[in-house]
């Protein structure tokens, strides 16, 4: 017969919202898991976009585009190497390792839906690939799906397919005393009632500044193209006609992207020959690029060997090593750290030069690594060493021409303009593929290695206004993503193959780009020679600059009017410098316009200051950062939305008990 008995029941659960589904949202929902504890807990997670991939990495963009790192370099899911995490740990495949595993059904999926570029890439990957987004995608679902599936029963996730209009603190009777968050979401009448509130939304748009709208108003005007700074899988590129000739601006990842859509995604192919060089059939509809940018070259080209190991990262630029020589000192990232990093670069470079080429040195590696150490970067004395062991100045480490190839240099024409930077691409491709130069490699592992700790120092408070407002987001993480991040080498094959074919012109470093209203024209100039484009579009190849006054983004806008998030500013005198980039606290808490907290509202990823840089994905077997990052960061969102509330009340159970069986 049923009995009742008086036993803790919840009113309600812990509950979550976040708000973005891309990798970063994949990798907390694991460590999330790790840290529930036996109280319940309801995950609401909010984005338009793919599950586990977010904006960026969907798989509704062209196929044609691919990742800029290696499947063997790319995860989501922790493995044996991870340390220093709470909890279960649900381990899993590397994207390399994914597509091995599931090749055969990949490529039965790929046919029966008619996707042949897709099978066909299935077919030929390996761990040395750069696979197509599209690819990468459907890895993140899976491990999206894996991550689910691992969760306690106590952790219920809740897709959204929505986007997030506004938050706003409870104001009703119920929420008044809790703090409890109202999140709206766009087409659903009643807003989503959550503890805590979680910002990961990755690159946004912002609406057109004034130099923006002065250079469209002006293309309208005189009937030209203009594209604005944007993702470039958004962007509207048929104002670009076949033929026209078009000065890009910027030559990052974005310019490689634009590359791709407007050759080989206009019909154009290559040709391998058998040289090893490419060879580019136009297919008539592509316009004629000039490009260039403040360094005047691409990115470097990602390394195509083995990262060397053993290299003792870090050395010359650790926290132990700050700590000792500028104790507990606001730091400033280029007169004080730079030195360092620069210094752990070339200690890396020199290392992995006597230790494999030991005969291009004269010196004995344990002498030189002790004379190295003890000298200051930039002395005379470390300068006289390194030109002393090391005979030939190619096998020196030079910042300076690593940094800016075109640095003094200046041409007589364009075409002498052209000829060098493609020189330039050509020999930097070259050289990132062989071995013989395994020292750049080195370079690469320490700036990985001064990453890692600048990230660190940020997050610890410890660099000071100016370098967290300009330098941090600004020239730190260019310099690192144009030596660390950039294309495969095969896009530099085909950018060889696009300038030999005059669909692609380069126009050096430091280009100026001025509207001629009586030309009705683009007129592009550029510090590396006298020579001058004048064309009937441009394009600003890059992301958007992160900037919390201008973001389209409804969220930020609605929660900026209220003065409840800020962008992080250094004022001095009476100049105002700011990064646009959203202000958290060391637990990642969102900061207000009048210095208080958000107990309840947190924010991570691209739009937040110092974060710039930090990865989206993991290496697989280094013991990654990002994965004791989310750990910290779950903890931190548990932590907010506090214990759950709980009442006695009678609940009626059914048992049999012993006797009454028959009854």
């Amino acid at each position: 017969m049923p009995f009742s008995i008086p036993i803790p029941t919840p009113t309600r659960v812990r509950s979550l919202c976040v708000v973005g589904a891309g990798p970063r949202t994949l990798v907390l929902l694991q460590r999330l898991g790790a840290h529930v504890g036996p109280e319940d807990l309801d995950v609401h997670v909010v984005d338009p976009f793919d599950s586990g991939a977010g904006r960026t990495w969907r798989e509704a963009q062209d196929p044609l585009l691919w990742m800029n790192s290696r499947a063997a370099d790319i995860t989501v899911l922790p493995d044996d190497s991870v340390t220093g995490l709470t909890g279960p740990v649900t381990r899993g495949p590397s994207l390399a390792d994914w597509i091995q595993e599931n090749r055969a059904g990949l490529v039965h999926d790929a046919a029966a839906a008619g996707e042949d570029l897709l099978r066909e890439e299935v077919l030929r990957s390996g761990p040395g690939s750069f696979v197509s987004r599209r690819l990468a995608s459907r890895y993140l679902g899976a491990a999206w799906r894996r991550t689910l599936d691992g969760l306690p029963p106590n952790l219920r996730v809740h897709r959204h397919a929505r986007t997030v209009l506004d938050v706003l603190d409870g104001d009703d009777a119920d929420d008044a005393d809790d703090g409890r968050q109202r999140v709206q979401l766009a087409g659903l009448g009643e807003p989503l009632t959550v503890d805590v509130v979680l910002l990961v939304q990755g690159h946004l748009d912002v609406r057109p500044g004034p130099r923006e709208r002065k250079l469209e108003t002006f293309a309208r005007s005189h009937g030209l193209a203009y594209v604005r700074p944007g993702y470039t899988t958004d962007q509207d590129l048929d104002v670009l006609r076949p033929g026209a000739d078009v000065v890009v601006v910027g030559m990052g990842l974005a310019f490689v992207d634009l590359v791709v859509l407007l050759t080989e995604g206009r019909g154009g192919r290559f040709e391998e020959l058998p040289d090893g060089h490419l060879r580019y059939h136009p297919s008539g509809a592509e316009p004629r690029l000039f490009a260039g940018s403040r360094r005047g070259v691409p990115y470097r080209s990602k390394i195509g060997y083995p990262a060397p190991t053993g290299l003792g990262l870090p050395h010359h630029y650790s926290a132990r090593v700050v700590e000792e020589r500028f104790g507990s000192a606001e730091l400033d990232l280029r007169s004080d750290l730079w030195p360092l990093i620069v210094k752990e670069m070339a200690g890396a470079h020199y290392r992995e030069l006597f230790r494999t080429h030991r005969e291009r040195t004269v010196l004995a590696p344990a002498e030189f690594d002790a004379r190295f150490a003890r000298s200051p970067w930039g002395s005379a004395e470390l300068d006289h060493l390194v030109e002393r062991a090391v005979p030939d100045p190619r096998d020196r480490f030079d910042v300076t021409a690593l940094d800016r190839p075109l640095e003094g240099w200046w041409g007589t024409s364009g075409d002498e303009v052209h000829e060098r930077v493609l020189r330039h691409l050509e020999d930097d491709r070259e050289r990132r593929a062989d071995p013989a130069h395994s020292p750049d490699a080195a370079v690469l592992a320490a700036l990985l290695s001064a990453y890692v700790v600048t990230l660190g120092l940020h997050s610890a408070g410890r660099l000071n206004a100016r370098s967290t407002a300009l330098d941090l987001d600004g020239w730190w993480h260019g310099f690192f993503s144009y030596v660390a991040s950039g294309p495969p080498p095969e896009r530099l094959r085909q950018m060889s193959a696009l300038a030999r074919a005059g669909v692609l012109r380069f126009l050096g470093a430091d280009v100026h780009v001025e509207p001629d209203p009586e030309a009705g024209v683009f007129v592009a100039s550029s510090a590396s020679g006298p020579h001058e484009v004048r064309a009937r579009g441009l394009v600003e190849a890059r992301l958007p600059v992160p900037d919390l006054e201008r973001t389209s983004d409804v969220l930020l806008t609605r929660l900026r009017e209220r003065g409840e998030v800020r962008a992080h500013e250094l004022v001095d005198g009476e100049v105002r410098w700011s990064n646009g980039r959203l202000v958290v606290d060391g637990g990642g808490r969102l900061v207000q316009t009048d210095d208080s907290v958000h107990p309840r509202r947190f924010a991570t990823g691209a739009w937040v200051a110092g974060e710039a840089a930090a990865a989206a994905f993991a290496r697989p077997r280094s013991n990654a950062e990002l994965f004791r990052r989310s750990d910290r960061l779950a903890a931190e969102l548990l932590r907010a939305a506090g214990s759950v509330p709980t009442a006695r009340r009678p609940v009626e159970i059914r048992s049999e008990l012993p006797g009454e069986r028959g009854r």
